[in-house]
C-alpha cells in the first residue's frame, strides 16, 4: 500500500486543542496516544469512519493491549464529553479529520486536472508541431523535386527548363541551341553569368542564327565568324577565275 494512503495533516499545536486538554485532564497521556491511534485507524478506512460496535472496540482495545470495557468507556466519553468524535449511533468518526482530508482531496483533484489539462496542450503542442515540421518537410521536397524536375539542360551551374530549351530551338534551331549549350559547358566565364537561357539566347541572336516562324533562316542573316571568311574566300576566288578568263580572252 502506498505511503500517501496514511497520511493526513496533523497540527503540530493539537496538544493544547481544548477540548483534547479536557480530555487529558482525565486520562493523561494514555488517553492522548489512544485518542490519535483511533485516529488513525479511522484514516486508514475507505469512509474515514469506523462502526460503533462490539467488534470495533475488541479490535482496539488488541491493537492497544488495553481491555475491550475501557475503550468502549473512552470512545464514548469522546463523543459524549469531550466532542472529539460525532456518531449516528451505528459509526462513528473525527469531525476534524473528515474536513481535512475533504481539503486534501480537493488540492488532489485541483493537481490532477491541472496537470491533464497540461499534459493535453503539450500533446496538442507537441502534436501540431511535429505536423508543422512534417509540412515543412514535404514542401520542402516536393519544392526540391519540383526544382529538379524542372531543370531540363544544365551547364556548370546554370540550368535551363524544358519550355526554355523549346523557345530556344524554335527560334534559333535545335543544332545551333546544342552547339552553344556545348560551349557553355566549357566556358570558363559562365559563372558570371545568373541565367543560361538569357545568355545562349544572347549569344545566338549576336550569331544570326535566329530563324523564321518554321525554322527557315530569315533574309540576309549577318555574317560572322568563320562564315565571313568563307564568303571573303568565294569572293576572291571567283575575283581570280574572272581576271584569268579575261587575259586568255585578249590572248
Amino acid at each position: 500500500m502506498a505511503k500517501e494512503v496514511f497520511y493526513f495533516s496533523h497540527d503540530s499545536n493539537a496538544r493544547n486543542d481544548p477540548k483534547i486538554l479536557s480530555m487529558r485532564c482525565d486520562y493523561g497521556m494514555e488517553g492522548y496516544a489512544m485518542y490519535f491511534m483511533i485516529v488513525e485507524c479511522l484514516r486508514e478506512e475507505e469512509t474515514y469512519k469506523l462502526e460503533l460496535n462490539n467488534n470495533t472496540c475488541r479490535a482496539l482495545a488488541m491493537q492497544m493491549h488495553c481491555k475491550v470495557d475501557a475503550i468502549q468507556k473512552f470512545i464514548d466519553d469522546c463523543i459524549n464529553v469531550y466532542d472529539l468524535f460525532a456518531s449516528d449511533g451505528d459509526e462513528f468518526w473525527s469531525s476534524s479529520l473528515l474536513k481535512r482530508m475533504e481539503k486534501m482531496h480537493d488540492i488532489r483533484d485541483k493537481r490532477k486536472r491541472a496537470a491533464a489539462k497540461r499534459w493535453d496542450s503539450d500533446a496538442n503542442g507537441m502534436q501540431m508541431h511535429s505536423k508543422s515540421n512534417a509540412k515543412g518537410k514535404q514542401t520542402d521536397a516536393n519544392k526540391k523535386e519540383k526544382e529538379k524536375e524542372s531543370i531540363y539542360i544544365r551547364a556548370q551551374d546554370l540550368s535551363m527548363t524544358k519550355t526554355e530549351y523549346e523557345k530556344l530551338t524554335d527560334m534559333y534551331g535545335k543544332r545551333n541551341v546544342d552547339d552553344k549549350i556545348e560551349y557553355a559547358k566549357n566556358y570558363r566565364k559562365l559563372k558570371n553569368y545568373k541565367s543560361l537561357y538569357r545568355t545562349l539566347n544572347n549569344w545566338l541572336k549576336k550569331d544570326g542564327k535566329e530563324q523564321g516562324p518554321k525554322g527557315i533562316p530569315k533574309d540576309n542573316p549577318r555574317p560572322s565568324g568563320r562564315r565571313e571568311e568563307n564568303l571573303l574566300e568565294i569572293l576572291r576566288a571567283r575575283e581570280e577565275e574572272r581576271k584569268q578568263h579575261e587575259q586568255s580572252a585578249g590572248s
